[in-house]
């Protein structure tokens, strides 16, 4: 049973598609009652493509909807002091709330695990 993603988000870092790969239908079975019991959102964590200047970059779904570039207007203000700059705030979830998550799922999944040991590794 491993952890990866598809990729990190240019905004804030976040990982792009997270996925638990398995091997055992007994480990499959355990890692969807666990998320029925501790439920992950990670709708927020999808890939979108947004271009900076000429160049196209893979970002999450929070920064392709929130992170918005200022007009003319208002980067002109922002550079004078007039107003404060836009906050960048990303709702996704990072890597270290995903590795926290996991862990509890591979205490959840060697405690119910009837067959043998697991070997665990993480590719994020």
């Amino acid at each position: 049973m491993y952890i990866k993603c598809k990729g990190f988000c240019f905004g804030c870092n976040a990982p792009l598609k997270p996925y638990i790969k398995s091997n055992n239908q007994e480990v499959r079975d355990l890692v969807r009652k666990y998320r029925r019991i501790n439920p992950i959102f990670l709708y927020n964590n999808d890939t979108y493509y947004k271009f900076y200047g000429l160049k196209i970059n893979r970002v999450c779904y929070s920064c392709f909807t929130n992170i918005k570039k200022p007009s003319l207007k208002e980067l002109r203000n922002i550079e004078t002091g007039k107003c404060k700059p836009l906050p960048k705030i990303s709702l996704s979830l990072t890597k270290n709330y995903l590795l926290v998550w996991y862990n509890s799922l591979h205490k959840y999944v060697s405690n119910n695990f009837k067959n043998r040991q697991i070997i665990v590794y993480n590719d994020i």
